[in-house]
């Protein structure tokens, strides 16, 4: 019984007009008969009769109808379900009808078809009139269900659909953030190498500043190792990241860019990885940027003191290919005196 009322609470608007719809179609159909007789003065009552019996067939049709469509049964026993509702709904709903035909003072059409010939009302019954009446309504009813049961199995398959999209979505993006993850947390071999002979050779030549050159080493792969088992950063974590690896390439006589960062409130905010630290290996390889800026005011912005950072090559291209998958976009933007990358990230 609870699932029987949950199914009629659960009713929406436009399952109601639908109903309400056929069932003045229904009465509408034989409205034009009217014309050919003189109802005189029965006018009103025969038209309100004649649209109330089969709003009111329509109703429990309806409500015979809700429990099987809102039932969790698929495939041959749903139809089954759904036949044997409506044959249902229609035996019922024809059974009302008869009943309020007794008792509502309206005269019908039949009736006063009847009075125009001098017969007595129509009001006899009969079981053979209940059968017929109950599959006149059945059949046009049984396809008024299967239109339903169509439309709302198509909204089930679109909904699938954009939900399987959604969650595509979701995973091409993780395993992205993953291998990006991986990608940065590899240390190029080559600098690693040329870090630890410097601070092999600093140590040997009982160098002041080896102690905190082994410091920075150590804290240049604390910050990049994590992103091997965590996909995950943060715009505070990435700042970290470039200024270690600036660091690093200061101890071994280079000459890297100033690195000023700003970042407020935004500090945790969430930021897919490998995407600010390729730009910054872009500009040193294309430029020499004496100085580097990090900001964040809604959108996270990388600059450098060098122009002419914007034309398009096989490394801002890729980039530009992960960012459509995170559907983030980048933005470039120059001066005279400076180029800034500006990451417009999804809410």
């Amino acid at each position: 019984m609870n699932a029987i009322l949950a199914s009629w609470r659960s009713l929406r608007p436009r399952e109601a007009a639908v109903f309400a719809a056929a069932g003045l179609l229904f009465g509408a159909i034989d409205l034009s008969a009217l014309l050919e007789y003189r109802v005189g003065e029965h006018l009103p009552e025969v038209v309100a009769r004649h649209m109330l019996l089969p709003q009111v067939t329509g109703l429990v049709l309806m409500l015979c109808w809700l429990p099987a469509a809102r039932s969790r049964a698929s495939g041959p026993a749903r139809r089954r379900q759904l036949i044997v509702a409506t044959l249902i709904g229609s035996a019922l709903g024809i059974a009302l009808s008869y009943a309020l035909k007794q008792v509502l003072p309206w005269p019908s059409f039949c009736d006063v078809v009847r009075a125009s010939l001098d017969k007595p009302p129509c009001d006899e019954f009969r079981l053979t009139a209940l059968i017929g009446d109950t599959l006149w309504v059945f059949m046009p009813a049984l396809m008024l269900v299967g239109g339903l049961e169509i439309h709302a199995r198509r909204k089930r398959q679109d909904a699938a659909a954009q939900a399987l999209l959604r969650e595509h979505g979701q995973l091409r993006r993780r395993a992205l953030a993953a291998q990006l993850a991986a990608l940065q947390a590899q240390v190029e071999p080559d600098l690693l190498f040329d870090a630890l002979v410097a601070v092999e050779q600093a140590y040997a030549r009982h160098d002041p500043g080896a102690s905190a050159r082994l410091e920075r080493l150590i804290r240049h792969l604390r910050v990049a190792l994590p992103r091997l088992r965590d996909a995950g950063a943060t715009l505070a974590s990435e700042a970290e990241l470039i200024a270690s690896y600036l660091d690093l390439r200061r101890d071994l006589g280079g000459q890297p860019p100033a690195f000023d960062c700003e970042l407020g409130a935004h500090r945790a905010a969430p930021l897919p990885p490998m995407l600010l630290l390729p730009l910054l290996h872009r500009a040193l390889r294309l430029g020499r940027p004496t100085r580097c800026w990090l900001r964040a005011d809604g959108r996270v912005t990388l600059g450098f003191d060098t122009p002419g950072l914007c034309g398009e090559d096989a490394e801002l291209a890729a980039l530009r290919e992960r960012l459509d998958v995170l559907g983030a976009r980048l933005v470039c933007s120059h001066g005279p005196d400076r180029t800034e990358f500006s990451l417009e990230l999804p809410a």
